[in-house]
């Protein structure tokens, strides 16, 4: 290899988080896959989880809550990675989650977008993802 650091990164639909049970079975799933970042969708998130939600996981959670009836997304990063954060974008939606990081010496823009499973709503999306 040329140098270059590898980056892993795991995507998944947990199809809900608010269930401890759920929670911790899946963070000991994500740590034993021994990703550096993981992109988590449909997480049914609120404020009040997040505390929670790090002590479980043991490193960093960067949230998208967006409104009550949205769907939620995150971004867990491992506990081993030291990768500075440099700027977060959040959709109002929680639909979208952007991060702008420095891993290994490398610059690294990462964005987790769970779309609408509605065709019209899915057309929507794109054009404004697109603006």
């Amino acid at each position: 290899m040329s140098g270059r650091a590898l980056c892993t990164i795991v995507s998944l639909n947990v199809r809900g988080l608010r269930d401890a049970n759920k929670s911790r079975s899946i963070f000991l799933y994500l740590k034993d896959l021994k990703a550096e970042f993981y992109f988590l969708q449909e997480i049914y998130s609120s404020v009040n989880d997040e505390m929670v939600w790090r002590n479980e996981w043991g490193g960093e959670i960067l949230f998208s809550h967006g409104s009550q009836h949205s769907r939620r997304v995150c971004i867990l990063i491992h506990s081993s990675v030291s990768a500075k954060v440099e700027c977060i974008h959040r959709d109002s939606l929680g639909r979208i989650l952007i991060m702008s990081t420095t891993f290994d010496s490398m610059k690294l823009s990462l964005c987790n977008i769970y779309a609408p499973n509605n065709n019209s709503d899915q057309l929507l999306f794109i054009q404004d993802l697109n603006n």
